[in-house]
């Protein structure tokens, strides 16, 4: 029996299985199919996506993730603030700088409501299928008259690998004068995840670009998942203190025997 500890987190619906690997490593994140099934939702415990927190010399923790498919893939929103929630109550701080696939990142933790500062943005292409910007993953923004009729996975699939051969994920918006409404196609689950930290950011930033927003701009983006907010200052083309807010919880911790996992 090889029975491996494990957390379960979402936030804003998005949901993870976090590792704990501050100690030492518990699992191999390399075995693409132990990560697959785990993710899977009959077979395993069930995810969009896995988290590991590991140690680092320079910062409170590293964060490193994987998609539901079981590959490493690039930043996560969400999930850096579902791994944030979960680093605050170990290591008794509200406050964290940690790393990323992207880079150097401050996380802000006010009870349930966990604040990320995501990385600055100055670069977008106004491409015939839509508006194409990377937020430490790679989104693609298409506005929509009605985002909840809209067949999420058939078209996000379709418009998927349109960009690169490692695909982008795809956005479906809405427009308010406070903020918009998203759905979001997300790559690597290959399905309609209920919130997308990344692709409410590049939607945010759309939002400001497309109404010319100048200094402080913030941005109150719906999600299928719940209500989030995206705050920056705005000069031009460029957003700079880019910071993504919304709840986050623990939902379960449990321990899973990887061994009699149906791979």
């Amino acid at each position: 029996m090889n029975l491996i500890p494990f957390e379960k987190l979402e936030a804003s619906g998005n949901d993870f299985i976090l590792f704990d690997c501050m100690e030492f490593e518990i699992v191999d994140l390399h075995d693409q199919k132990l990560m697959e099934r785990l993710c899977d939702r009959r077979f395993g415990i069930g995810a969009d996506g896995v988290l590991a927190v590991y140690p680092h010399p320079s910062f409170d923790f590293e964060m490193k993730y994987l998609n539901s498919d079981g590959r490493f893939s690039s930043f996560c929103g969400n999930g850096s603030r579902a791994i944030s929630l979960y680093c605050a109550e170990k290591l008794g701080k509200t406050e964290l700088n940690f790393v990323a696939r992207d880079g150097a990142h401050l996380s802000v933790i006010e009870n349930d409501l966990v604040s990320v500062r995501m990385k600055n943005l100055s670069d977008f292409q106004d491409h015939p299928l839509g508006f194409f910007v990377d937020t430490g993953s790679p989104h693609l923004i298409q506005e929509v008259d009605h985002p909840e009729s809209c067949n999420v996975v058939l078209e996000g699939r379709q418009l998927r690998q349109k960009f690169s051969q490692e695909g982008t994920n795809v956005n479906f918006i809405q427009l308010n004068e406070e903020g918009l409404f998203i759905r979001t196609y997300e790559r690597g689950v290959e399905d309609e995840t209920l919130a997308c930290g990344t692709g409410i950011t590049a939607a945010a930033y759309y939002f400001a670009i497309r109404n010319h927003k100048h200094g402080e701009v913030n941005v109150k983006v719906k999600s299928r998942g719940g209500d989030l907010t995206v705050s920056m200052i705005m000069d031009g083309r460029s957003a700079q203190q880019v910071i993504l807010k919304g709840p986050a919880h623990r939902v379960f911790s449990g321990f899973i025997d990887v061994e009699k996992l149906k791979i």
